[in-house]
């Protein structure tokens, strides 16, 4: 199963693209120009699809597009009712849904906990990554029949939005129903830290980008939630891994002046820090990712360099550290700007130089790497 929200739609006089059939004298007219504003009601279509059935079932909300709406959307299709949409039979208490965005919100694991806890099913949630909506469903064998529904017919009404939405059909077998959500969802909810560290025990991720693919069951309280993982306390990074990371063969420099560089960097590292928690007190926290692991200034400053130079691949270096790649990429990337205020000229020197062009992917690579950078020195000082 399928879900997601339509844009809004103004809902008046307002011209759509797109032709129909009429009687011959009795067009359909419209201004020429629209002009929406604050008070003009809208439609929020909120769409449901049954790949197996092929059918669909959409939820017109009045208000606003919330994580809110969107359970109140599931939980209206799952109730039977005179315009609900036949369900059929969860295999063994549990649906499968498949979302488009949202995948970090916590008011929408929140609401859906909720819903699980009334239906009694555990909800699998395996949320569309960015930039892949080519493979939404609900996009491609839904909302796009039912645009082609609504062309060339201004929306005067919502009761003519509903038709129209329900009048959809498809050769193949399509059937569409719709209904009226004149529910209020205002915005500006929050959770407090005992909230989100409830919901997110009662999350069970999985293996494979578990932001993105995640169970919420129904509430059990024989069942003690599972521990949620504490990214903070990652293990401890191998001293032999940091010896090796830190060569002058890679880095550019000696490990003193490494050293040196983690120093002059500490108090920049310290005032950006500030900066950025200032810059999130009061705002709309939406699209705000904390959820990338530890990782303490030395080896940030580590991972940045290495980073610029090209010397050995963040893949590699991750297996290493023992970190994921994406941690280590986060991190190297967000410090790599700190570079800049390196004081020492052979420091600068060292990072500037971009040294490599195909670094090593393997420690058998590296460990040349770094044989051939001593044969040199050996080679050079005799």
């Amino acid at each position: 199963m399928s879900v997601d929200a339509k844009k809004k739609e103004p809902i008046g006089d307002f011209a759509r693209a797109g032709r129909t059939y009429r009687a011959k004298g009795a067009p359909i007219t419209a201004p020429d120009h629209d002009f929406v504003d604050p008070d003009t009601p809208v439609a929020i279509p909120y769409g449901i699809y049954d790949l197996g059935q092929d059918t669909g079932w959409v939820n017109v909300g009045t208000d606003r597009n919330t994580a809110a709406f969107a359970v109140e959307s599931l939980r209206r299709w799952w109730n039977p009712g005179p315009a609900g949409l036949s369900r059929g039979n969860p295999p063994a208490g549990h649906r499968r849904l498949r979302r488009a965005n949202s995948a970090g919100s916590h008011l929408f694991k929140m609401d859906l906990a909720a819903f699980a806890d009334e239906c009694g099913l555990s909800i699998t949630v395996l949320h569309f990554p960015p930039g892949t909506s080519k493979w939404n469903k609900v996009e491609h064998r839904l909302f796009s029949r039912i645009t082609h529904s609504l062309r060339g017919r201004p929306l005067t009404s919502y009761e003519i939005l509903l038709q129209s939405i329900s009048a959809t059909r498809t050769r193949t077998g399509l059937t569409v129903s719709a209904v009226l959500d004149e529910n209020d969802y205002p915005t500006g909810r929050t959770l407090t830290k005992d909230e989100r560290k409830a919901i997110l025990q009662r999350v069970q991720r999985d293996d494979f980008h578990g932001e993105w693919n995640y169970t919420i069951g129904p509430y059990d309280p024989q069942q003690a939630p599972p521990a949620e993982p504490d990214r903070a306390k990652a293990p401890p990074i191998p001293a032999e891994a940091t010896h090796l990371l830190t060569h002058p063969a890679l880095t550019g420099m000696s490990r003193e002046l490494f050293d040196r560089l983690v120093e002059e960097l500490e108090p920049c590292r310290r005032v950006l820090a500030e900066a950025e928690r200032e810059k999130r007190k009061g705002l709309n926290r939406r699209g705000y990712n904390p959820g990338f692991g530890f990782l303490d200034h030395r080896h940030r400053v580590l991972a940045a360099v290495l980073s610029r130079r090209n010397t050995v691949t963040l893949t590699l270096t991750a297996r290493l550290l023992g970190r994921d790649r994406n941690t280590l990429s986060y991190h190297a990337h967000r410090t790599m700007p700190l570079l800049a205020f390196a004081a020492a000229p052979a420091i600068t020197a060292a990072i500037t130089q971009r040294r490599r062009t195909h670094p090593p992917r393997t420690i058998e690579a590296l460990q040349d790497v770094i044989a051939d950078y001593e044969s040199n020195i050996k080679s050079s000082s005799s």
